[in-house]
């Protein structure tokens, strides 16, 4: 993978300098061609970087990135953040970037890309990311069974959110944590609610009675079935407990 970091040498100290002069500003990006980047992930880093300027100078200044897109060979990434120098959110590609410093951490960044990549997998949405690719089959069946009245009741989601919680093991996820985060997950249509009961039928017996059980105890939060509970239900014993 090629480095963004061109020509720089790697320190353990804060370099000195000035402050840059007034007159300058940072050029950002105007324009990219998204068929060549990966969608968007969110984080939250506070950087020191040096911009490469229009007429070949640098400026240094501090952004807080909020999220970043990679390129699609991984060797590039344009970076959403706020300036705190001009004071509003702007797109920053990797390689006008000569130097990058992670103001929490304090260590010199030699490999943007990787050190977003790196960033995002740590962080609480990383690991949820994570949690909902692994396991999107059985989300798939629970929320849609959970919301077959059309409300995840809060008991729902704490009911799916410890079950989650049991079976993941890519991180250290809360069951607060991702019960919060149930409430933004969209409502699986019926096709995906079919196809994804489907391949859960592939699943060793035990589980398969585990998923079933936690169905019934998600109508049973109901205090009336008036939607489509009861349908789904049926589909999910039929299919995990023929």
């Amino acid at each position: 993978m090629l480095s963004w970091l061109l020509g720089a040498r790697r320190s353990g100290r804060r370099p000195r300098g000035g402050q840059p002069p007034a007159e300058k500003s940072f050029a950002a990006p105007t324009s990219f061609d998204l068929g060549l980047w990966q969608p968007d992930r969110p984080i939250n880093l506070l950087l020191e970087v040096d911009h490469l300027q229009l007429d070949g100078t640098t400026l240094r200044g501090q952004i807080r990135v909020k999220r970043y897109r990679l390129s699609k060979q991984g060797d590039q990434a344009i970076l959403g953040a706020h300036c705190q120098l001009l004071k509003r959110f702007l797109d920053f590609n990797s390689q006008s970037l000569q130097r990058c410093l992670d103001l929490q951490s304090g260590e010199w960044i030699d490999d943007l890309p990787a050190f977003l990549e790196a960033s995002h997998a740590a962080s609480q949405q990383g690991q949820l990311d994570r949690l909902y690719q692994s396991h999107q089959d059985e989300i798939a069946v629970l929320l849609y069974v959970g919301r077959a009245d059309g409300v995840l009741q809060r008991r729902e989601k704490e009911l799916i959110a410890h079950y989650l919680a049991g079976r993941f093991t890519g991180g250290a996820l809360q069951v607060e944590e991702i019960a919060h985060d149930l409430a933004w997950k969209p409502v699986p249509n019926r096709d995906d609610f079919r196809l994804a009961t489907q391949r859960l039928a592939l699943l060793e017996a035990s589980l398969k009675s585990q998923i079933v059980q936690l169905c019934r105890q998600l109508i049973e939060v109901k205090e009336t079935l008036d939607g489509d509970e009861e349908a789904s239900m049926a589909e999910v014993i039929a299919l995990l407990q023929p």
